[in-house]
């Protein structure tokens, strides 16, 4: 099962690749556009893309590697239609650089960064580990950044000062890395409606993605590249590992939060009891972090 597993996904994204490389001569800035878009497992990156390309089935899970594209009659005559080659990856961040380096890229280029906002701990991880990769991978031509912050509807409950500590870092991000940056959930068709504008835009459009901006961190973030400054952040201008250090230090880190799993308080009169609630909050614990590789999901087929 795992053996034609995995030669059913070599030779279909062999066959995406054939078919971008056969147009790359034909194709101009005008006519071609490039996304893709890496991040969180399970964040909504295949719903956000089945909405800009209007696609009717359901999405399902992206366990390494998706092509789709989508077409559109260029407003200016003489120009034939315009077609947007969609790219998403779906597998472990550590094995992102071997898979940037494979995929053609052709026309105006942009790279999408999804973050889940509903796993508070994991945002930096992915973020740095993202940056990093894109950073190298591209070092003549950094693509066009967009940094997407996902599951907003679970992240707007969340206390006022943690989500002011998360969008000081992710806008901190934004200016030094020069990217756009936006909050998104599937889950409110406004939010849904703005970032299909965003990705029409940058697909088919001008390739300006935003028409509006928000810096207020109680609300969604919208914020246009070069918008945004050091001063309106309300920090210092800094380098990534002063963000880095800002950060961890005021949201914990991985293992902080399982040394807080294991210093549980007792609470009932029963040792046996409280032992039992440790475990359980430990079993939930790796649960939620779980990120099994994709040649252990598929043995578990």
């Amino acid at each position: 099962m795992e053996k034609k597993a995995n030669t059913y996904n070599i030779r279909r994204n062999n066959l995406a690749a054939q078919i971008v490389n056969k147009t790359l001569n034909q194709i101009s800035e005008d006519t071609a556009r490039t996304i893709i878009i890496v991040g969180s497992k399970s964040v909504g990156k295949s719903s956000l893309l089945h909405s800009f390309l209007e696609k009717s089935d359901r999405p399902r899970e992206t366990l390494v590697l998706e092509y789709s594209f989508g077409r559109k009659s260029s407003q200016k005559q003489g120009i034939e239609k315009i077609i947007c080659h969609v790219w998403e990856y779906g597998g472990r961040l550590e094995m992102l650089r071997n898979v940037l380096v494979s995929i053609p890229v052709t026309g105006r280029f942009f790279l999408c960064i999804m973050v889940d906002l509903s796993k508070i701990k994991t945002v930096w991880n992915t973020l740095e580990t993202c940056i990093q990769i894109v950073s190298d991978s591209y070092i003549n031509s950094l693509p066009e950044l967009i940094i997407i912050g996902g599951k907003y509807d679970v992240y707007k409950n969340y206390d006022g000062d943690m989500k002011k500590n998360i969008s000081t870092t992710l806008r901190s991000m934004a200016v030094l890395y020069n990217a756009h940056l936006l909050f998104y959930t599937n889950k409110e068709p406004q939010l849904v409606r703005k970032a299909k504008e965003v990705f029409y835009n940058i697909g088919f459009g001008n390739g300006i993605p935003f028409r509006e901006k928000n810096t207020n961190y109680t609300k969604p973030l919208m914020i246009p590249r070069g918008s945004d400054n050091w001063d309106s952040i309300g920090v210092p201008s800094s380098t990534l590992e002063q963000i880095k250090m800002r950060h961890l230090s005021r949201i914990p880190s991985e293992g902080e939060m399982k040394q807080e799993v294991k210093g549980l308080q007792r609470s009932h009169p029963e040792p046996a009891l409280d032992s039992l609630v440790a475990l359980k909050y430990e079993e939930l614990h790796n649960l939620e972090t779980f990120d099994p590789s994709i040649d252990e999901y598929l043995m578990l087929l």
